[in-house]
This record gives structure tokens, C-alpha cells and sequence, in this order.
């Protein structure tokens, strides 16, 4: 961690010294925090990241004002939130927790549909079993397909 995002993080800390640990959980500031050290540091390799820093220090000007009032301020730093998350997740492969168990387990629910679908169709005596069977099976395959991705995650620490 660098000295930039050292002094960023200080000032954020100094700034919502008096906001409510729950409001703090809201709108994610330990998140925000994170992604503001790995904008430091990769900052020297990726342009990106490098514009993300001025952006940053816009924000976190009133950034106490955002947290406790509605408004334009509010809606700049939850755009800036969401534009590091994304930059984070598609640039530097760093997901959220569970991030590949509920994509897998979606379109597991979506593929077993379809089979159980078709199965309906070739037994009709037994079509919604068989369609329930499609689903069940399709979201099991899913949800272990995920859990395994995100151990791969977790095991090289990219969670977000």
C-alpha cells in the first residue's frame, strides 16, 4: 500500500469519524477503501487506474455530505463506487463473495429448466416431475460448478 492511498484512506477515516457503523456498512466504505489500495498500487500498470485516482480525490472531498445527505454528492460516489468495482472485477479479476455460485446456480436453474422442458415432452404422463427433476438438477449442477470457481477465488485472495 502506498503513501497515497495511506493519506486517502486517513482522510476518509477523519471525515465519517462521527457516521453510523450501519450507514458505513450501506454504502460500502470498507469496499470503497479496498479498491482505493488497489488503485494505488496498480496504478503504475494500468491507465485506468491511474484516471480513477483524480476521480477519487473529487469524492472524497464531501464524502461525509454523501453518506448522511441524499443528492447529486451521494450519486457521484456511488457511481465512482461502482465504476472501481467493475474496473476491479473485469480488469484485475477481483469478484465479489459467492459472485460465480449465484451466475452458475441461475443459469443451472435456466439449463435445467430447458432439459426438464424436453423431458416433459417425451413423458407427458409425467410432466411436472419431470420438469421439477430438470430444475433440481440444474441448480445443483450450478450452485457445485460456482463453489468450486469460488474456492479458486478465495484461494488466490481476488475477492472484492
Amino acid at each position: 500500500m502506498g503513501s497515497w492511498s495511506n493519506e486517502i484512506i486517513n482522510l476518509i477515516k477523519a471525515n465519517l469519524e462521527n457516521v453510523k457503523d450501519r450507514d458505513l456498512r450501506f454504502f460500502r466504505i470498507d469496499e470503497f477503501i479496498r479498491n482505493i489500495e488497489r488503485t494505488d498500487s496498480f496504478s503504475e500498470k494500468c491507465p485506468d487506474c491511474l484516471r480513477h485516482k483524480s476521480d477519487i480525490l473529487e469524492v472524497i472531498k464531501n464524502i461525509d455530505i454523501a453518506i448522511k445527505v441524499p443528492g447529486k454528492t451521494r450519486r457521484e460516489f456511488d457511481c465512482l463506487t461502482g465504476k472501481l468495482s467493475k474496473h476491479m472485477m473485469k480488469e484485475h479479476n477481483f469478484y465479489a463473495p459467492f459472485y460465480y455460485t449465484y451466475l452458475y446456480s441461475f443459469f443451472g436453474i435456466i439449463g435445467g429448466l430447458a432439459l426438464g422442458f424436453l423431458g416433459s415432452k417425451l413423458y407427458p404422463s409425467d410432466d411436472w416431475i419431470v420438469l421439477v427433476i430438470g430444475f433440481v438438477i440444474g441448480l445443483i449442477t450450478g450452485n457445485f460448478i460456482g463453489i468450486n470457481k469460488d474456492r479458486v477465488i478465495r484461494k488466490n485472495k481476488k475477492l472484492m
